[in-house]
């Protein structure tokens, strides 16, 4: 957990509130979270798109809402629950109030902000490669920034169909550069990936 996000558990804010989610629940069926900045405390949660594809999995000691904690438009985007999960709701107003009362909170979320931005243009690039073998290899190379816990999550991240994935990752194995079994993946010659990357 990053360490504003650790500040804002700590904190005594008005209108903090527990949540739980049952597996596959949507947050907002069970409560309107517009404005309120979404912290896991355990379990995991699905990111979902407009057209509900899987945008990201957040997880223990993760956030929602922190990107647009300054604005009140909502992100459109769903949560649901991955599995059971424990949330805690803080008010946007109040974690601003916050923020401005302890203004090292405010350098603790520029840092965050910054680290989030250096995934996104991560996740830019690998998306800009068209090639499937390249930008998985790119993925392989990268130490698994993001990990899934099935090779359907992993096709959807990156924006691959599934046939394609294992298609990609048989490839792989039989040059001996990964061994995959079950849902794990193992890099074994990044030799080889940087020769398909760089092709």
């Amino acid at each position: 957990m990053c360490d504003f996000l650790q500040a804002l558990s700590s904190l005594c804010i008005e209108g903090r509130r527990p949540v739980s989610l049952r597996r596959g629940l949507m947050l907002d069926d069970v409560f309107s979270f517009e404005k309120m900045l979404v912290l896991i405390t355990s379990g995991s949660l699905e990111v979902l798109g407009r057209s509900g594809n899987l945008v990201n999995i957040l997880t223990q000691g993760d956030a929602f809402g922190v990107s647009n904690l300054f604005i009140d438009s909502p992100l459109p985007s769903r949560l649901r629950a991955r599995d059971d999960v424990e949330l805690v709701l803080l008010p946007k107003e109040g974690v601003r109030r916050a923020m401005d009362a302890d203004t090292s909170l405010y350098r603790s979320y520029c840092a965050m902000l910054n680290g989030r931005l250096e995934f996104l243009m991560s996740r830019v690039s690998l998306l800009g490669i068209k090639n499937n073998r390249r930008r998985l290899a790119s993925y392989l190379l990268d130490g698994y920034q993001v990990r899934f816990s099935s090779r359907e999550e992993l096709a959807s991240y990156l924006a691959l169909g599934k046939s394609a994935l294992f298609r990609e990752l048989a490839y792989f194995g039989s040059l001996g550069a990964i061994d995959y079994s079950g849902q794990s993946i193992t890099v074994l010659d990044k030799n080889i990936l940087m020769e398909v990357l760089n092709a």
